[in-house]
């Protein structure tokens, strides 16, 4: 075969996973009292570039396995965090969006149900808060002891978005390489997916009440919704239990789940 690969530039491949969760006050039952807040899963990178600043858990891709499998080792790896379905997001290949070379990411986000989480010490949970004025996003993530860390990112004339900020000059108090560009993807995906309510379900237990799901589509979409409205909306997706959330606090509601022939993957 006439074929010489080292005559082609030959990239890095990593993959970054995205992982979100719904998250009420601590020492409050899921149930009760509070809303929930859109939560992201970090860590506190330990090597060069970067080093203590937050990242999304990734890593670089083996020769002997795919790249889906090395989101699921990564995550698992940084994070303790396993048998999560993974959705492809994006793919990112800009030449400088990592000091270290030309490297490519692929990109992945999921959703889980809170209480299951159990993470490894060097990952935590950061509220999400994105606000979009003039085709810039800013991203707000605060850690549990009220630390803010803060990104710009941009759409260009392509509705593409990019990091505001080159890598020489990300603060300290933001995120690593451009993964702050990713999890802005990811919310936006999020928002766009909520036309049925698959992703929402991922965040809940398997039963729930309609006001619960409601507070979902709240978080997500950083909005108030018209109760009437919104359950005629998702009354196709849902069947009752015949159960009742009867825990102290508020009235006995009913609790439903979402139907066996309604797919959650997102």
């Amino acid at each position: 075969m006439d074929y010489d690969i080292t005559a082609y530039d030959r990239p890095s491949v990593t993959a970054d996973i995205v992982v979100f969760a719904a998250r009420k006050s601590d020492g409050e039952s899921y149930r009760h009292l509070s809303t929930p807040v859109l939560s992201v899963l970090l860590v506190k990178r330990t090597d060069d570039p970067f080093s203590g600043m937050l990242a999304l858990p990734g890593g670089f891709c083996c020769r002997e396995e795919t790249i889906e499998e090395t989101a699921e080792r990564k995550l698992k790896e940084k994070t303790g965090i396993s048998d999560l379905p993974l959705s492809l997001l994006c793919n990112l290949s800009r030449l400088g969006r990592d000091p270290r070379g030309w490297i490519i990411s692929c990109c992945y986000w999921t959703l889980m149900e809170f209480s299951n989480s159990k993470i490894e010490k060097n990952a935590a949970w950061y509220e999400v808060e994105l606000d979009e004025k003039n085709d810039v996003y800013t991203l707000k993530l605060t850690d549990d002891n009220g630390n803010i860390y803060r990104s710009e990112v941009r759409l260009n004339n392509s509705n593409e978005l990019y990091n505001q900020s080159s890598e020489a000059e990300i603060p300290e108090n933001s995120l690593a390489f451009d993964h702050a560009e990713i999890i802005v993807r990811a919310v936006l995906q999020l928002r766009n997916s909520l036309d049925k309510p698959f992703a929402a379900f991922r965040m809940l237990p398997e039963q729930f009440t309609l006001t619960e799901l409601q507070q979902i589509y709240e978080m997500i979409l950083d909005k108030k919704l018209l109760m009437a409205n919104f359950r005629r909306k998702i009354a196709p997706y849902v069947e009752e239990t015949g159960n009742i959330d009867s825990g102290a606090g508020h009235r006995p509601s009913k609790l439903f789940r979402k139907k066996n022939d309604v797919n959650s993957s997102i």
